[in-house]
């Protein structure tokens, strides 16, 4: 089976996500032949920003965004999970003067040549015994490769990406795949990327294995080095395995619609449970898109409506930007992680930390009033979090908000 009939069906696989799914990867790219096969995925929840304090507001903006490629060679490693920096266009570089950002700014697509590095604290998982080992920070680089390129057009362009997601979010919780792609097809993506909703290196591993290369372990010849994973399927496990990818492939003959459903609801119901966690009982009003307004976005709404951009970077400083349409979008994020750590043992994986981030943002959207001039016209603020509790992203969203209310 080719490798483009493969990354449909995993489309299909993927979209079938636990109703409690809160994390979301995407697969960059299924590359190689037979026995040389590589699959890359990136997780998406959060894109730091490693540009140097003094290079803030330059013509140059340093996005770091966690890739990780699994190997099906013996001759290769399990996996290696790169930290991956992108030197990327300075999406607001400031006028001192004025605090404007500047009309028809560049953009990182895919197809396009990037520069990268590989960050500190990336690391592989070696085949041969399952331990891990630090892979080298290296110096900047450029390329066009495929998994390279759309890695960087997403770390470049990742409120775009994130607007993307989120507009594909219909009412009723529905997921709008078609959306979706249309959206993120214009940062030069495939149209078909896939969510999945594995975000750790072990659940790639393992993702890898289940979904790109499970003729192998059913006929015994995933590569063992370690013997770590040589547990052998009883022909019960064996006849489950394959009825469990006919199944899949009757749900690709039969559409997409019921599963990219469970998709939307998933994260309909992440979303509709974290703003009842920071929003008190009281309406907050509408905002100009229809959405209930919540008390912290209500009290900012009304000290900003109206006010001139640069009134905003005056105060906060330089933002990460976007424009689309008639709208531009200065956000302004606050995040906290915790590394993740797996133990592997004589079953593979046994144990670990799963890590954890937390994550708020202050997002000014502005419009052009009748002279031309930007002013703020709404306000998002939105959270999220995993393995890190709601007291710690509650309190992170109340800086923010303090921060952006002025002295």
């Amino acid at each position: 089976m080719n490798a483009t009939c493969w990354l449909w069906m995993l489309l299909v696989a993927a979209l079938l996500l636990p109703p409690e799914a809160r994390a979301f990867a995407v697969v960059l790219q299924y590359a190689g032949a037979v026995d040389d096969r590589i699959a890359y995925f990136a997780d998406v929840r959060v894109i730091a920003n490693r540009t140097p304090p003094a290079g803030g507001g330059g013509a140059t903006e340093v996005r770091e965004i966690d890739v990780t490629a699994v190997y099906e060679s013996a001759d290769r490693p399990e996996f290696v999970h790169m930290k991956l920096q992108f030197q990327c266009p300075g999406a607001f570089p400031m006028d001192r003067a004025g605090g404007r950002a500047r009309e028809n700014m560049p953009r990182v697509r895919a197809g396009d040549a990037v520069t990268f590095c590989i960050g500190p604290g990336s690391y592989q998982l070696r085949r041969t015994d399952l331990k891990t080992e630090p892979v080298a920070a290296t110096g900047w680089n450029t390329s066009a490769a495929p998994a390279l390129s759309r890695a960087g057009a997403i770390a470049c362009n990742h409120i775009a990406f994130d607007h993307a997601l989120h507009a594909a979010i219909k009412a009723g919780g529905t997921f709008d795949a078609g959306e979706f792609g249309k959206r993120v097809v214009a940062l030069g993506l495939p149209v078909d990327m896939p969510l999945i909703a594995e975000t750790l290196p072990s659940g790639f591993l393992e993702f890898a294995w289940e979904n790109f290369w499970w003729e192998k372990v059913l006929a015994g010849k995933r590569p063992d080095p370690s013997g770590k994973w040589a547990t052998p399927l009883s022909e019960a496990d064996r006849q489950a395995a394959m009825q469990k990818l006919k199944q899949k492939q009757r749900e690709l003959e039969a559409g997409t619609a019921s599963i990219q459903a469970d998709l939307g609801q998933g994260i309909a119901q992440l979303q509709a449970r974290m703003r009842a966690d920071t929003q008190a009982a009281g309406a907050g009003g509408r905002g100009p898109d229809g959405r209930k307004l919540t008390p912290l976005e209500s009290s900012l709404i009304a000290i900003w409506k109206g006010r001139p951009e640069q009134d905003v970077v005056a105060l906060m400083g330089n933002p990460q930007f976007d424009e689309a349409g008639d709208t531009r979008f200065l956000r302004y994020t606050r995040t906290w992680e915790r590394d993740a750590v797996t133990a592997y043992g004589s079953q593979g994986v046994v144990g670990g930390d799963a890590g954890g981030f937390a994550m708020c943002f202050v997002e000014f959207r502005t419009r052009r009033d009748a002279l031309g001039q930007w002013r703020v016209d709404d306000i998002l603020v939105r959270s999220d979090y995993e393995g890190a509790g709601l007291g710690r992203t509650r309190s992170m969203c109340e800086a923010l908000a303090r921060h952006a209310a002025g002295p």
